[in-house]
């Protein structure tokens, strides 16, 4: 199984690398409930101190499916197609995805997808408690510092 690899750490912030999206492959999930070992699957959330919400990195050869279906009980999943074509069933209803698709699935939706190419499907997966992420003003979160940009 490989490591994050640490790229730098500060008071503020935290940066890890998988070694490219090939990476990603060399990663394998492992969990009690589930019925096999998910490959090209990483956690980030804890390596990057993440304190609301969860992150992994993923990956799914050509012409592989998940080999199950699953729902949540709380958290809503944001799916970022990174790279690659696929196809995603939740609930009754099936599209095709490809890179730059995002997906929400609220927690109760029951959801599987497949890779339909002949290269690998790479995706984030972002999940949070429903109802905690705001909607509203976020934008207005954010605030400009006044330092001169200066690489």
């Amino acid at each position: 199984m490989s490591q994050l690899q640490t790229i730098a750490r500060g008071d503020n912030y935290t940066a890890v690398s998988t070694n490219g999206l090939a990476g990603i492959r060399d990663f394998t999930f492992q969990h009690d409930v589930l019925p096999v070992d998910v490959e090209g699957k990483v956690f980030v959330s804890e390596a990057l101190n993440m304190t609301g919400g969860i992150l992994s990195l993923n990956t799914l050869p050509p012409k592989q499916s998940m080999p199950f279906h699953h729902r949540h009980m709380e958290h809503e999943e944001i799916y970022l197609i990174i790279q690659g074509q696929g196809e995603f069933m939740i609930d009754e209803s099936r599209f095709e995805v490809s890179a730059g698709s995002v997906i929400r699935v609220a927690p109760q939706a029951v959801r599987c997808w497949r890779n339909v190419a002949d290269a690998p499907l790479h995706y984030a997966v972002f999940q949070v408690k429903q109802g905690e992420a705001v909607n509203a003003g976020t934008i207005e979160d954010g605030r400009g510092v006044n330092k001169p940009i200066a690489w």
